[in-house]
């Protein structure tokens, strides 16, 4: 229940943030046919047409710059964070975040067998699932609403490398928060996997199985927060992908110590 809540109490500025962002972009997706639904729609054109003036303000060369500059800064920070992951696992020495979470885990399942603490074990399973399958369903409908919007602006785009641009990048957005909303729901089948195991196991499984679990949230939890920086890519055009991208390592450096 502990590290549900405090989970819960973590995640809740990020997810302010994300919903603030993705119910801007979504907020114009359906007009209402009353008398001023027009000027509603000239709004709606306007907005398509700044977002398209954004992409063209930057030349061809340089927004490919910048998005590929993005997708190195990302992967090579997390390619960087698991190698020192590694060499801290070999060595002994300070772990990650991740590493920190996933050890207590593996700590929790051995104490509640060793205490037969299965009230304390069901009712920690069931708070944690029910935050998993909260954050899996809140990650789907935004993907939603994403993709109405998204497509929205596909259809009224007149020009063919727009529409592929739009494409990619709707793909891209599809990838990150499926890949999040997947490794949520894995969590939740490891652990009520777990929790049919804990009576009659008494080796090492289960420990290992809360391990993967904790691994499954780090993962969902990062694809989600990673989901950002293509939405930038959409609103803003590559200076916006290139700026979350350099906000979001920052952000990572601080969670990942």
């Amino acid at each position: 229940l502990t590290i549900t809540i405090s989970t819960l109490m973590f995640l809740q500025p990020m997810m302010k943030i994300l919903i603030l962002l993705l119910v801007s972009i979504s907020a114009t997706a359906f007009v209402p046919n009353h008398p001023h639904s027009s000027a509603i729609r000239d709004k709606q054109s306007n907005c398509r047409h700044r977002i398209c003036t954004e992409t063209r303000a930057v030349s061809p060369g340089v927004n490919i710059a910048l998005v590929t500059s993005s997708v190195a800064l990302l992967s090579g920070y997390h390619i960087r964070l698991s190698i020192e992951e590694k060499n801290n696992q070999d060595n002994g020495s300070c772990v990650t975040w991740r590493q920190y979470q996933a050890d207590a885990r593996e700590q929790w399942a051995r104490h509640v067998k060793d205490s037969d603490g299965w009230l304390y074990a069901i009712q920690t399973l069931r708070n944690a699932m029910t935050a998993q399958s909260f954050l899996a369903s809140t990650v789907l409908s935004l993907l939603t609403l994403i993709t109405g919007k998204v497509w929205d602006i596909l259809r009224s785009a007149s020009n063919i490398w727009e529409r592929r641009l739009l494409i990619i990048q709707l793909l891209t957005i599809s990838a990150t928060m499926l890949f999040s909303a997947n490794q949520f729901l894995q969590g939740v089948r490891l652990m009520t996997h777990a929790g049919f195991m804990f009576p009659v196991k008494n080796d090492t499984k289960v420990d290992n199985i809360m391990r993967k679990t904790e691994s499954c949230q780090w993962l969902g939890l990062r694809s989600m927060y990673i989901s950002i920086a293509p939405i930038a890519w959409v609103v803003g055009g590559g200076r916006a992908f290139f700026a979350s991208s350099v906000a979001l390592i920052l952000f990572f450096r601080q969670i990942d110590k």
